[in-house]
């Protein structure tokens, strides 16, 4: 578990934040998670600590999303997003093999996030769960697995999915003015997703922003408090970036005995477990954060739980996902 040195709290992570010279911001604000359209808040424990950024980022005049089916009786998703034969959306073969992947050695540079949306419920979603699994031993890369929950549906609850992972992916669909969402479903650094997307795409993908200029420097530094990272913007930011903290399981193994995928065991990598809302920060000045660990293993976040800090650009007046500028491993 992790908290902050500014006020030590049971599982959860607090950020003590200093902009510029500023005073660290202390206290907590009333507990706050992502939040997608209809949605509300997750009961997660953490809590929104940064000031409101100045200014606003200007409106986007996304496309509706087509939820996906809650209930029996309601349709699957767009056609235009159905499994095929082939696999589905991105041609993911119906094999539980991993496809191969290479090894990049990516060790020196902050890691690229690479978001696999799934769900124990979706036929074609095993395969991308394994090529995501071999991404793991990559220091350069990291994967993480969103359970979405539209598909449980069909005979099989997904025990790793949360409704504000679908809010999320609902979310970047309207920022790409895509009118549907779908299973598996990849996204590279907040930005780059495609059609029939395979391992040498992906790792283009990867390659690409792994490459690109960096927006953001990060500096970290061991203390007796704890790791102190500032984040110093390298360019005008654009707008609004949150500051977001996602709790991930390393590795879980899940037996299904019901739906699409019965009689099937998948094993999943990096099952994201809560992804909240540190702060909000402008990007005008430095910002500072220390953080310490803290807390005790249970059920919502056993004691193999990792953590990482997403640093990501807020599109619009709705705060839609943009661009990851920097992602932060924490322990």
């Amino acid at each position: 578990m992790l908290a902050a040195s500014a006020a030590l709290r049971k599982k959860t992570l607090v950020a003590a934040i200093l902009c510029g010279l500023a005073a660290a911001c202390d206290g907590m604000a009333a507990a706050q998670g992502l939040e997608g359209e209809g949605r509300g808040p997750s009961n997660s424990g953490m809590g929104d600590i940064g000031a409101a950024h100045d200014g606003d980022t200007g409106g986007m005049d996304g496309a509706p999303v087509i939820p996906a089916p809650g209930d029996p009786g309601r349709s699957a998703p767009s056609s235009a997003y159905a499994p095929t034969e082939l696999g589905g959306i991105n041609s993911f073969a119906a094999t539980d093999t991993p496809p191969p992947m290479e090894s990049y050695g990516f060790a020196d540079a902050l890691p690229v996030v690479v978001e696999l949306f799934t769900s124990q419920g979706c036929s074609s979603c095993p395969p991308a769960d394994a090529m995501l699994a071999t991404l793991s031993g990559e220091p350069g890369i990291l994967p993480l697995s969103f359970h979405v929950d539209y598909w449980d549906y069909l005979g099989w609850a997904d025990s790793f999915a949360r409704p504000e992972f679908t809010a999320r992916q609902e979310s970047y669909a309207r920022a790409a003015g895509e009118h549907a969402v779908y299973t598996p479903q990849l996204i590279v650094d907040g930005v780059d997703t495609a059609v029939a997307l395979g391992p040498a795409q992906l790792m283009g993908l990867i390659d690409a922003s792994r490459v690109a200029p960096a927006m953001v420097s990060v500096q970290r530094e061991t203390t007796a408090d704890g790791q102190r990272i500032e984040l110093m913007p390298l360019s005008d930011l654009g707008g609004g970036v949150g500051i977001l903290l996602v709790r991930y399981a390393p590795e879980r193994a899940v037996e299904m005995t019901a739906g699409e995928n019965r009689g099937k065991v998948v094993t999943y990598t990096n099952v994201v477990l809560s992804l909240d809302r540190l702060a909000e920060w402008d990007g005008s000045a430095p910002l500072r954060m220390t953080v310490s660990p803290d807390g005790t293993a249970d059920d919502s976040f056993p004691a193999d739980t990792r953590h990482a800090l997403l640093v990501q650009k807020e599109l619009g007046r709705d705060a839609l996902p943009g661009p990851i500028l920097a992602a932060i491993r924490l322990d």
